[in-house]
């Protein structure tokens, strides 16, 4: 393929958009046959949650672990990716390591406790932690502001006989 004819990520995401808004205008009007209705929606949510999805993955002042093969496994994921981004963060802008560590840890022990009561604690999981850096006084440091938890479950299972 032609460099000059590829599809860049911004004009996909543009498509999605426009055809999760003919989606709704649609559904809004009733402009869909009643025996596809429900799927025209389903497809409209899909495109609206990886649109969301999407954004959020793209976004900065992330710390976010891959996906993981449980919680356990993607907080140890985070921890690294925390301690990377603060390296980081201490060389390029002043931010104070000690300071930030502490921020870490409330944070971390509040998302090992949200995990814990989802319990997911051995289900497949991504975490995406965002933050901002804050100053009192003198003192830079790393605060976290929101986390989104990805749970993969498992849905369902079929079985096959042979016989």
């Amino acid at each position: 393929m032609n460099p000059e004819e590829a599809i860049t990520l911004e004009e996909v995401l543009n498509s999605l958009k426009e055809i999760a808004s003919k989606i709704d205008e649609g559904l809004e009007k009733g402009t869909f046959p009643e025996v596809t209705r429900s799927y025209i929606e389903r497809v409209g949510r899909s495109i609206k949650e990886t649109l969301n999805l999407i954004d959020l993955l793209g976004r900065e002042n992330t710390v976010q672990s891959p996906v993981s093969a449980s919680g356990r496994s993607a907080m140890y994921n985070l921890r690294r990716a925390f301690y990377t981004v603060l390296g980081r963060l201490v060389r390029e802008e002043g931010v104070n390591r000690t300071r930030s560590v502490e921020e870490w840890k409330k944070a971390a022990q509040k998302l090992i406790e949200f995990i814990n009561n989802l319990g997911i604690r051995e289900s497949p999981t991504k975490i995406v932690l965002t933050y901002e850096i804050a100053q009192e006084g003198e003192i830079k440091y790393w605060k976290p502001i929101s986390a989104d938890v990805f749970c993969f479950e498992l849905e369902s299972i079929r079985e096959v006989k042979f016989e």
